[in-house]
């Protein structure tokens, strides 16, 4: 999630906010929410899942490294056990280099899963695994960031992650991947989602039941 978690009723909205830990990966986060575009088009309590990288031309057809955000709603579970997690319902794509943002998609329009998937919420967050305090939650967060930032300087000059890296990555990423939201993120990224947390089911492979 995009925001700081807290061991007793996590708001409905999630992490970027203060506590991007100085890294650019997360100051990326928080600045897109600032973005007119995301002020004028998205809901205040909108969240941010962890990003999705991607090689294409730029403007001027050399390759460019960008980051695809899945944007969720949250909404507070009654029972008081933090927030219920429902599938993506739009994308932002960002140059990782500048911060701009090249595309934005609806998903409620065009998505790569079936128009009859449901709405309903789909986990909670905090989910299984996770640290019972704030504190320990960021840290968590910090090191994904951090590994998010080296991830991203390796693809910008076109070099493979190191070994240790990668697998502190992959680990890092399967444990704070927001609940439920992983069968989605497949479907928006698959090629990124298999290399870093292995084969696993995607909602574009589930039925239309129209």
């Amino acid at each position: 999630m995009t925001e700081p978690l807290t061991s007793k009723a996590p708001t409905p909205q999630a992490p970027t906010s203060g506590a991007d830990g100085g890294t650019r990966t997360g100051a990326l986060m928080r600045d897109l929410r600032r973005t007119a575009l995301f002020r004028s088009l998205l809901p205040m309590e909108a969240n941010i899942a962890w990003p999705i990288p991607l090689r294409r031309p730029d403007g001027d057809g050399r390759s460019a490294v960008f980051l695809r955000f899945a944007l969720f709603a949250g909404d507070r579970d009654p029972s008081g056990r933090g927030v219920l997690v429902r599938p993506p319902f739009a994308t932002l794509t960002v140059a990782r280099r500048t911060g701009r943002i090249v595309e934005y998609a609806d998903l409620r329009f065009t998505r790569p899963w079936p128009a009859t998937v449901a709405d309903a919420p789909v986990g909670r967050f905090p989910g299984e695994g996770l640290p019972a305090t704030v504190g320990e939650y960021k840290q968590l967060r910090h090191r994904l960031l951090t590994r998010y930032d080296e991830l991203l300087d390796a693809l910008d000059t076109g070099r493979s992650l190191p070994a240790e890296a990668a697998r502190d990555f992959s680990e890092l990423l399967g444990l704070l991947v927001e609940p439920g939201l992983e069968p989605y993120l497949r479907a928006l990224g698959p090629g990124f989602f298999t290399r870093f947390l292995g084969p696993g089911p995607s909602a574009a492979d589930q039925p239309d039941r129209r």
